[in-house]
């Protein structure tokens, strides 16, 4: 898969360009489609906010003024008839008192609503006709209202009225005519808040739904009671007798709240899917009414998905010129470098004599005077660098040829001095066994030879002790050649953990002469393991490591113990002797090293520097690696891990 990493600059020029003009286009896009959505939003709950209070404001206006047409048909309707009684009376067919008579029934007959009346005033306030018969000639003209109908006597008013048995006042309306015969200002009356029962929404119910608000909007009016008084689809339904519980909870809050908009989802009839939707809501307290005015959002959602498509049109002809553009920008770019890429080509089959052209003073220009100049530098190079070559060439056949040389003088060396020092350190084992058992028993105390002769014997130990060292020192010799040859044998077989924990013990022990108060301890294994391995290599690496552990402790204990690691075995030797320096940690794995003395116990530790090395690469055989961890003056402690036998878990 070709990543942009390695695409050609042209392309990486485009898709830079396009890169950043998309970002600055879709940063640009997103703030410009935010404020214009939020923009439409509040537009739309403005409008219909607006629509609302015009809802609001005409039905207040429709309601007042069909009650005020039909109270003032009431009205004229009891003048009518008293005028058509006062007829009768003036033709003698009525005397006044009969006409009156008849006119109170005819008044009181009527009602206006639920609780509305016509009552009857002459121009002192008395009380003719009422409905109540308690104030049928009752003095009113101590109340104001009283007093406003007597100067008036004829039109349209409200006021507050309390009835006897009611905590508070309310608004009540009166329309009033004047039948001067007798005195009569005839008033037909009504509470404001019964107008709901008295007009017909009929009168008013198209010019209603002309105020509407978007595409898809609608306004509906809602009584107090939750009855549903004008919408398009319902009509005199309670809002707890729809069949969606959610119009339900939709008609309910807005009956509680009264006051406010909120959103909501909506489904009208004939429609499959919801919708989100948003009315606004007022109160008209008079009525006991609210209007609500509601709209789909996606009525203000159109402009802007026409934005939308307008600013992908814009970016897509935006992202076409821009190819030509950053094509063209690139080829002046890419010539230059594509000239400098085949003359480099050239020089790396060999030929230094190609040079670039310089046709400007830009950084491609200098750019090419830069190549030139290392071409020429390149070229003086090479020759020396040639010359250079052959001669290390040479000497590594020399240094080739006197490795293979010491690797054989090493191993032809050991092995040949390994014959004649194991007779040497046979023959005084033999010497010092004899002189010891035959020779040194027939010396009396009081014989002159005794002190030559245990001198004697002292000088034959420490030769003995010497040719054994040199011994040991041969044979890491011959196995350190064998290893970097590769001629080493390794005869892996299964071995129980717990036989080469107790074979290395019972090889090893505390040797008396190099730490006579160290103890040797042994952890017992926690579970039986085992591992595959070369016993006697294995054997070599754990003696090595408790004898250097026995050498650098002068009192404490020495610990061999193995666990269980992951897939593997980890060996562990630790003592608590000297410990060993940070800086040294990694250089006694060197050949012919041996770490510093801090106690100046050098003269006791005696080695070939050889082991650990050897050790390291035995253990780095089986995919391990011997490491270190010490504190000075409180002990070190060897680890390395070797895997399961196969099968073993």
């Amino acid at each position: 898969m070709l990543r942009l990493g390695d695409s050609r600059i042209r392309t990486k020029l485009y898709v830079a360009y396009a890169g950043a003009f998309l970002v600055i286009f879709l940063v640009a896009g997103g703030i410009i489609h935010a404020q214009v959505r939020e923009l439409l939003r509040r537009n739309t709950e403005n409008e219909l906010a607006k629509t609302t209070e015009a809802l609001r404001t005409m039905v207040r206006a429709t309601v007042d003024v069909s009650i005020r047409n039909y109270m003032r048909a009431v009205s004229e309707k009891c003048l009518d008839e008293a005028r058509n009684l006062n007829r009768q009376v003036q033709r003698g067919r009525l005397t006044e008192s009969q006409a009156r008579e008849r006119a109170r029934e005819a008044f009181l007959s009527m009602t206006i609503g639920r609780t509305g009346r016509v009552y009857c005033l002459n121009s002192q306030g008395i009380m003719a006709v009422h409905h109540m018969r308690g104030l049928v000639g009752v003095d009113m003209a101590g109340l104001s209202f009283v007093r406003e109908q007597i100067r008036r006597k004829e039109g349209y008013m409200t006021y507050e009225w309390k009835e006897p048995l009611e905590t508070g006042q309310r608004s009540k309306a009166v329309y009033m005519t004047y039948f001067e015969p007798w005195d009569w200002i005839i008033s037909a009356s009504s509470y404001r808040s019964e107008f709901a029962q008295i007009v017909n929404v009929e009168d008013f119910r198209q010019r209603f739904f002309e105020l509407r608000s978007g595409r898809s909007g609608y306004p509906f009016v809602l009584d107090h009671d939750g009855y549903l008084l004008i919408h398009p689809y319902l009509r005199g339904v309670h809002f707890r007798d729809y069949d969606s519980p959610m119009m339900s909870a939709v008609a309910e809050r807005i009956v509680t709240e009264r006051n406010g908009h909120f959103d909501y989802m909506w489904r009208n009839p004939g429609e499959t899917g919801l919708k989100k939707k948003v009315v606004y809501f007022k109160d008209i307290p008079e009525l006991g009414w609210i209007v609500a005015s509601s709209s789909y959002y996606e009525d203000f959602q159109q402009p802007l998905d026409s934005i939308g498509y307008v600013m992908l049109t814009a970016l897509a002809v935006a992202v076409l010129l821009m190819i030509p553009v950053s094509f063209g920008i690139g080829a002046l770019i890419t010539r230059p470098i594509d000239r400098l890429q085949e003359n480099f080509a050239r020089a790396a089959e060999g030929d230094f004599s190609v040079r670039m052209e310089q046709h400007s003073r830009d950084e491609l220009g200098l750019m090419a005077g830069y190549f030139n100049s290392f071409m020429e530098r390149l070229t003086a190079y090479s020759a020396d660098l040639e010359s250079e070559i052959a001669r290390r060439r040479q000497s590594e056949k020399e240094l080739i040829a006197m490795d293979r040389a010491k690797s054989m003088f090493l191993a032809s060396a050991s092995h040949e001095l390994r014959t004649p020092l194991t007779s040497i350190i046979g023959f005084l084992h033999l010497m010092e066994k004899r002189f010891r058992t035959r020779f040194m028993p027939v010396l009396g105390p009081l014989d002159p030879v005794g002190p030559q002769a245990r001198k004697f014997e002292k000088n034959l130990n420490i030769v003995r002790v010497e040719a054994d060292r040199l011994g040991r020192l041969v044979n890491d010799l011959l196995d350190l050649s064998k290893i970097e040859a590769g001629r080493m044998e390794w005869r892996d077989k299964i071995l129980s953990v717990d036989r080469v924990l107790h074979r290395a013990a019972e090889a090893s022990g505390a040797p008396d002469e190099d730490g006579p108060g160290v103890k040797l301890m042994v952890d017992p294994l926690a579970e039986p393991m085992a591992i595959r391995a070369d016993e006697d290599k294995i054997h070599q690496v754990l003696i090595n490591l408790l004898s250097n552990a026995f050498k650098n402790t002068e009192a404490g204990s020495v610990t061999l113990s193995a666990v269980r690691a992951g897939e593997g075995v980890t060996f562990s030797v630790c003592d608590t002797g000297r410990g060993i320096s940070e800086d040294e940690r990694e250089r006694i794995f060197d050949i012919f090293y041996q770490g510093r003395d801090e106690n100046s116990r050098s003269t006791r530790v005696f080695g070939t520097g050889l082991g650990l090395s050897i050790c390291r690469r035995i253990v780095a055989h089986y995919g391990s690696r011997l490491v270190v961890d010490s504190v000075l003056g409180k002990g070190s402690c060897f680890r390395f891990t070797l895997p399961f036998a196969q099968g073993e878990d």
